[in-house]
């Protein structure tokens, strides 16, 4: 379960953020048609610290009551759920184990401009997350991202296959 989609999900379907996002901050970030404009937010928010704690108070509650209530609903099962502000928020002592995914930052770097971000967006997201290696410490296991994904998926099987027995 990945949270951040979770989050995308109520920036783009529910009625009630888009009410706050309005009154925030005007249409300026809502089309005519009612689609949220990611890049103007972003624009905002990880320029203002204020504009990110306000966001990040209207949505990270429901983000989090979302996955509550799909691992209670499925208390048995085996869950991976992916919360990139996972130590920042505290939110750790919540699971049985916590796995950091690491990066060398050149890659990270390379892989965001691939996807259209600019270097200072890039930079101002870094700037928003606890560093990396510090995460890496506070994890229970580490893993890399730096190769394919089918090495990254491979590392996450056999993760999961140790966690398991």
């Amino acid at each position: 379960m990945q949270t951040d989609a979770i989050a995308r999900g109520f920036l783009e379907r529910d009625a009630s953020v888009h009410a706050a996002l309005r009154q925030r901050w005007g249409d300026v970030v809502i089309n005519a048609v009612g689609v949220v404009d990611r890049q103007a937010i972003a624009a905002r928010v990880f320029t203002d610290s204020e504009e990110l704690e306000w966001l990040e108070s209207l949505l990270h509650p429901m983000v989090r009551s979302a996955w509550q209530q799909a691992l209670a609903a499925e208390p048995d099962a085996n869950w991976l759920v992916e919360i990139p502000l996972l130590f920042e928020k505290r939110l750790e002592s919540a699971f049985d184990l916590t796995v950091c995914v690491i990066c060398p930052s050149d890659v990270v770097e390379t892989r965001m401009l691939s996807r259209g971000y600019s270097k200072a967006q890039v930079e101002q997201r870094q700037l928003r997350q606890m560093p990396l290696e510090q995460k890496a410490k506070l994890a229970d296991r580490v893993i890399t991202n730096a190769g394919s994904l089918e090495f990254l998926k491979r590392q996450t099987y056999l993760l999961i296959e140790d966690s398991v027995n």
